[in-house]
């Protein structure tokens, strides 16, 4: 899993607390809030994306490159009642190829993002 809070680059985010009595977690303040990860290792068959969210309901894309690369996948979450409450949410990835790459993750406005992978689909 990869903190959110240690993003390389960013765009309409801001530091928020992940509880209430530790952690740190990232806050989109407008749509399309992004945040850039550079040099990440991408392992063959990185075919999810997986992230621990709060706050209001929206989306999760994932993008290389830049904010407006092309889409590898959308995490699609209903919301929680508190910006403390999170819940996991898991999504495919189509094309994303392996190797050290720039990923950029974009979120909705009022979405509060604290941890994410992307990896393999779990076995079950």
């Amino acid at each position: 899993m990869t903190r959110a809070e240690n993003f390389d680059d960013y765009g309409a985010i801001s530091l928020v607390d992940e509880s209430k009595a530790s952690g740190t977690a990232v806050s989109a303040t407008a749509d399309g809030a992004w945040l850039k990860f550079t040099d990440a290792r991408l392992i063959t068959g990185a075919s999810t994306v997986t992230a621990r969210l709060a706050g209001a309901a929206g989306t999760l894309q994932v993008r290389p490159g830049s904010p407006t690369g092309r889409l590898l996948g959308t995490a699609h979450f209903d919301g929680t009642s508190s910006p403390y409450s999170y819940d996991t949410v898991t999504a495919p990835l189509t094309g994303a190829a392996k190797g050290v790459r720039n990923v950029c993750l974009v979120l909705s406005k009022g979405l509060r993002l604290s941890t994410f992978n992307l990896g393999p689909v779990s076995g079950g």
